[in-house]
């Protein structure tokens, strides 16, 4: 499936979530969303399953259900929740709409590095042309900048990430 293929086939669809073919096609008759081309979207569909999937079917034939009953009902009714959330996530990632925990603190981790080498490339670049603009001391220049771009790294590094706002 490609990442723009948010179309399944029933088939596919039941393999995803854990079903039958049969199982789908009864909870297609209950309300699950189909396209018009009998595809089921995949999104749509795994939100209707985690709000609507009740495969403990309470009390049926009207007899009173013992513990041993509603506990093994419950189990498997718990047992369909975590298997469509994991339908979810899985279909999630393959959308690119989650990534590793790991690859995300590399990711930033490789980032702030990059940054901190360029500010302090920056330094280097800029004391002399800095030092010649002014009439100073080049050396005098370089050491002044080099220690207040380290001071305002070592502030930066003190922030919590959470500080730093995300727009969202």
């Amino acid at each position: 499936m490609t990442k723009l293929d948010s179309h399944e086939t029933k088939t596919a669809f039941a393999a995803r979530v854990g079903l039958t073919k049969g199982r789908i096609s009864q909870l297609v008759a209950e309300g699950l969303p189909v396209r018009g081309d009998g595809r089921i979207d995949v999104a749509e569909g795994l939100a209707w399953i985690e709000d609507n999937l009740d495969p403990a079917r309470r009390n049926k034939g009207g007899a009173v259900p013992t513990r041993a009953t509603t506990t093994l009902a419950e189990a498997k009714r718990l047992h369909e929740i975590v298997k469509v959330q994991r339908a979810k996530l899985a279909f999630e990632r393959e959308q690119g709409q989650l990534v590793e925990t790991a690859a995300a603190t590399r990711s930033v981790f490789a980032r702030a590095r990059a940054e901190r080498d360029a500010h302090m490339a920056w330094v280097q670049r800029t004391a002399p042309l800095l030092a010649a603009e002014l009439g100073a001391d080049p050396r005098a220049t370089f050491a002044a900048l080099d220690r207040m771009m380290r001071e305002h790294l070592e502030h930066l590094a003190d922030l919590p990430l959470g500080s730093f706002g995300d727009g969202a």
